[in-house]
Parts: C-alpha cells; structure tokens; sequence
C-alpha cells in the first residue's frame, strides 16, 4: 500500500478549476468509472425511518440524531457509500489515499475513500465538501432550500427525495481516475493523482 501523504491544508476545501482544465482531466481519463448511487427515499416514504428509506443517511444523514446532544447536524452533512461489488473492482483507491477530484462544474478538493471496509468516500478535511457541492447544485435550480437547523425541520422540506433529483437529472456520482497527476505543494517528492467527479443518471443495472 502507498505511503500516507501529508495533505496541504489550502486543499481541504473547494477550489475553482476553469473548465478548459475541467475538460482536459476528462479526455485523459482511464479505466472505467466507479459509480456510487445517491440513495434517497420518494416524497412519500420521507417520514418512513426504517433505515430502509435512506431518510437518515447517506445524502440525508443530516437528519439523523445528533452527534451532540441538543446541537443538529448540519444540513450540507453527506456520507456517501460504495457498495461492496463496486468497491472490488481493479482500481479501487486504496483507503485513506487522498487523490484530487475535479467536478464537471468547476471545483476541485481532495477526496479518499475510507472507513470500515472502505466503504465510504468522502472529502479530506471537511465533511460538509461533498454535500455543498452537491446539495448547492440542487439549490442552484431551485430544487430545495437549505435548512438551518435540521432539528426543527419536522416537515422535511430540506430532505433529498427520488422526486428533486430526477427533476435535476441525476441519481449517482461518477469519480474516474485519469493518467495525470498534481504536485504535493507540501512535499515536491509527492503527489497527488487527479480523478474526475460527475453527476449522472444510471438504471439499476449500472450500478454493478
């Protein structure tokens, strides 16, 4: 397994990638693409907390009990999980390996996978990159409005449904390793390798 790199700090958060380079990344992809399925429940099973529904977990964990007691999560909290068929595939990142991901909407942070069986893939750093960058797109389109404080949100009106993401036309997240990497700015022996991240749409089948 590689070393552990020591992770520059101005990369635990998002940075603005042009898209010219965004594009770049993407014609210099390789191997195929791991899929991870944004899990969420329909509009009418959002009440439903049967850990069956996903009404608090992965995308909508937010709404989950709270880590402290009296204090909510916060809504951009997002804990995405790979399943066990697709994280056995050739290429895999090995966990706690952080690498650069680059969005098809112009940001980049550095991610790994993580936790137990490696199962989770998430930002380095800050656990709320992942879900800004993708519940703020869902916000951008006026599909939903953040929440302030989840404890109070007894109606739900901040929960991701089935509903809001086929109205963005999307239901996965798509991270893809190219055949390019970064310079560690804290150690110029190092680097980073650079992967893309998409928003998509698959079926059932895609998902392996």
């Amino acid at each position: 397994m590689p070393a552990r790199l020591k992770v520059p700090k101005e990369f635990e958060k998002m940075l603005q990638i042009s898209m010219r380079d965004v594009l770049n990344y993407q014609e210099h992809e390789i191997g195929r693409p791991f899929i991870i399925e944004i899990k969420v429940p329909f509009e009418s099973d959002k009440f439903l907390d049967d850990h069956r529904h996903f009404t608090k977990s992965n995308i909508n964990v937010c709404y989950a009990a709270p880590r402290n007691v009296g204090k909510p999560r916060d809504w951009y909290e997002t804990q995405l999980n790979v399943t066990k068929a697709v994280r056995g595939q050739m290429g895999y990142p090995y966990k706690g390996i952080p690498f650069f991901a680059v969005t098809d909407d112009g940001y980049g942070f550095l991610a790994h996978t993580t936790s137990e069986n490696n199962k989770q893939f998430s930002a380095v750093g800050d656990e709320l990159t992942l879900g800004r960058w993708l519940k703020n797109r869902l916000v951008e389109e006026g599909l939903i409005e953040p929440v302030k404080n989840t404890l109070e949100d007894t109606e739900r009106k901040g929960m991701v449904t089935r509903e809001i993401l086929s109205q963005y036309g999307c239901n996965a997240i798509s991270f893809q390793k190219t055949d390019m990497r970064m310079l560690n700015p804290e150690d110029e022996r190092s680097s980073f390798e650079i992967w893309t991240l998409k928003l998509i749409s698959i079926t059932e089948d895609d998902n392996g």
